[in-house]
């Protein structure tokens, strides 16, 4: 299979996808396994349709642009967790055309050869929930259009003022997709430092073109009156946050296991045996650079989940990609790449249908939505950071991310915060309010009107009177 893929023909682009579609199609054909964060994309596309303001309407800590195209998804598509798939298989064949296309252009193998785009399809169907749309998948396509103009602006013949540009502009947009992206604009002006002679008007430039997505989304929210809103939900988590945790670190580790082997033997194989030009040499000390942001990229994500490790995919595949054409022994390329090929079936369906390793033994039990049907179709506010009672209900109140609103609920003494917790409450009504941090009694005492609009059963769950 990898010697088809070696043979310079865009057709192999098409085998792809069509291979892409056959290891995600069982999975597209079931529902039976949404996430935690993929529902909560589902609800703020939700209410954002509905006609709720971001940031204040909806108090989410999620990328203006990512919420942008939820609601989008949401208008045409509502909750339907296939669409999603399909678009993020859309959208990793395009970025599979763009890895390759950019690796090609910029000379970064010996050889002109579509294995690159196969293995970057292939990490990106690693695990089942690297098949939705994720604000990282979206992001990471626009990492990859300033990877493309980075590698350009290395090699000596480009150095455009519109490129150098166009890099900061492009890990502007990705930001706004998902902000962790930001670390990322300092990776690019340490490339600059160590592997290029850029004059220092050039780094202005970039940095323009890095600040700028960031004023226009700030301006367009400032307009709107929504500016403090903005900056408490989508910048402060950036620096004040809590991890959510819905996997152990044991369980990542035994999830990556396979491509962090396949990782180490690329490293081995290319210090012994690769003969690299200097150009070859400092595109390889790039995507490196590209590894050790990753890993910052993780930590300041305060998320724990397998999908936030697809920031990994592009230099993984670049230096797995490498591993395999330095084989010199045809038959031995070949078996190296059928053991990856059956580790991608096995941890991807194998672990979605059971058959392989057991969810449980990967700590998935916070992270996999179970069927809750006790609120179907009621008008639900959640206090708490686990979303499944509104997976067949909807969502009330702006209260939607407990991350940011539980300080308005355990002070209800402070008056803004009683008055946000009142025009939350009053606009938008909820028929049920689970309370899972017995914070509502002290909200209540303070808020007599709303009081007794309810009533409990005693067991932290309020239901409006009829």
């Amino acid at each position: 299979m990898l010697n088809y893929f070696r043979i310079n023909d865009p057709y192999r682009l098409v085998i792809i996808f069509v291979l892409l579609l056959a290891i995600r199609l069982p999975i597209m054909l079931s529902d039976d396994a949404l996430t935690m964060p993929e529902l909560n994309y589902m609800l703020v596309g939700e209410r954002l349709d509905a006609g709720s303001s971001l940031y204040d309407g909806v108090w989410d800590n999620i990328a203006p642009l990512s919420a942008f195209v939820y609601m989008a998804v949401d208008f045409f598509f509502g909750r339907s967790q296939l669409a999603y798939q399909i678009i993020a298989l859309l959208l990793v064949a395009f970025q599979c055309l763009i890895f390759n296309r950019l690796l090609l252009l910029n000379k970064a193998y010996n050889e002109n050869t579509y294995v690159p785009g196969l293995i970057y399809g292939l990490l990106m169907s690693f695990s089942f929930d690297f098949l939705t749309l994720t604000p990282v998948l979206m992001g990471t396509t626009f990492l990859l259009l300033a990877l493309n103009n980075i590698f350009s602006h290395i090699e000596f013949r480009a150095k455009q003022d519109e490129m150098i540009l166009n890099i900061g502009l492009f890990i502007g947009i990705a930001y706004l997709f998902y902000l962790p992206n930001i670390t990322f604009g300092i990776a690019a002006l340490l490339i600059f430092t160590f592997f290029t002679g850029t004059v220092a008007r050039r780094y202005l430039l970039m940095l323009y073109g890095f600040m700028l997505p960031m004023l226009l989304a700030a301006s367009y929210f400032l307009m709107g009156g929504r500016l403090k809103a903005f900056v408490y939900n989508f910048l402060n988590p950036l620096l004040d946050y809590e991890v959510e945790q819905y996997m152990s670190i044991t369980g990542v580790f035994v999830l990556f296991s396979i491509p962090l082997v396949f990782l180490v033997l690329a490293f081995v194989r290319m210090g012994q045996r690769a003969r690299f030009t200097n150009y070859q040499v400092r595109l390889t000390q790039v995507m490196f650079v590209w590894i050790v942001f990753s890993l910052a990229f993780i930590f300041i994500s305060g998320t724990l989940s397998p999908n936030i490790f697809a920031i990994f995919v592009p230099p993984v595949a670049f230096f797995l990609s490498h591993y395999f054409l330095l084989i010199r022994k045809k038959w031995m390329a070949e078996l190296a790449f059928f053991a990856f090929f059956v580790s991608v079936i096995l941890f991807n369906l194998g672990i979605y249908f059971g058959f392989f390793i057991s969810e449980k033994y990967l700590g998935f039990e916070n992270y996999l939505v179970k069927g809750d049907d006790q609120w179907r179709n009621k008008r639900v506010l959640v206090l708490d950071h686990n979303l499944e009672p509104y997976l067949n209900a909807y969502p009330a109140t702006p209260f939607l991310n407990w991350q940011l609103s539980e300080e308005l609920f355990r002070n209800p003494e402070y008056y803004d915060n009683l008055t946000i917790l009142h025009k939350g409450l009053v606009d938008d009504l909820p028929d049920v309010i689970i309370d899972r941090h017995d914070v509502m009694p002290y909200v209540l005492e303070r808020l007599p009107k709303v009081h007794s609009r309810y009533e409990t059963s005693g067991d932290n769950i309020y239901y409006l009177r009829k």
